[in-house]
């Protein structure tokens, strides 16, 4: 995990497929000392599965601030969905859009389909 404190946004790398147990103590951490002075974004582009710890760290942080990620694939997209955690996240689609804050996604409509 690589951390850059650029200005006004706090930018976290994960390099796994996954958010380990000690990524996940340093971003409790990062979030404590930073999170009412910058903006932290989660750059979750090597990310392929999100673990429940991680969702339910969301959810907690979400009541003081919300987290921001971006550069997520399709799969974490789609758990976020499944899992309601999608409200608790700003999402963006690139490091630039968060770093400008513009170009958020909010309408989010997914749907789930039946196939044959």
């Amino acid at each position: 995990m690589k951390i850059k404190d650029v200005s006004k946004v706090c930018i976290v790398d994960i390099d796994n497929s996954s958010i380990s147990k000690a990524d996940l103590i340093e971003l409790k951490r990062l979030f404590k000392l930073k999170a009412e002075k910058k903006r932290i974004g989660i750059d979750l582009q090597r990310v392929l599965y999100l673990k429940p710890d991680f969702l339910d760290f969301l959810y907690k942080s979400s009541k003081k601030q919300k987290l921001s990620i971006f550069n997520a694939n399709n799969e974490v997209y789609l758990m976020l969905f499944i899992s309601r955690c999608d409200k608790y996240v700003n999402i963006y689609l690139n490091e630039d859009d968060f770093y400008r804050d513009k170009n958020c996604i909010v309408y989010r409509r997914l749907k789930l389909l039946k196939t044959a």
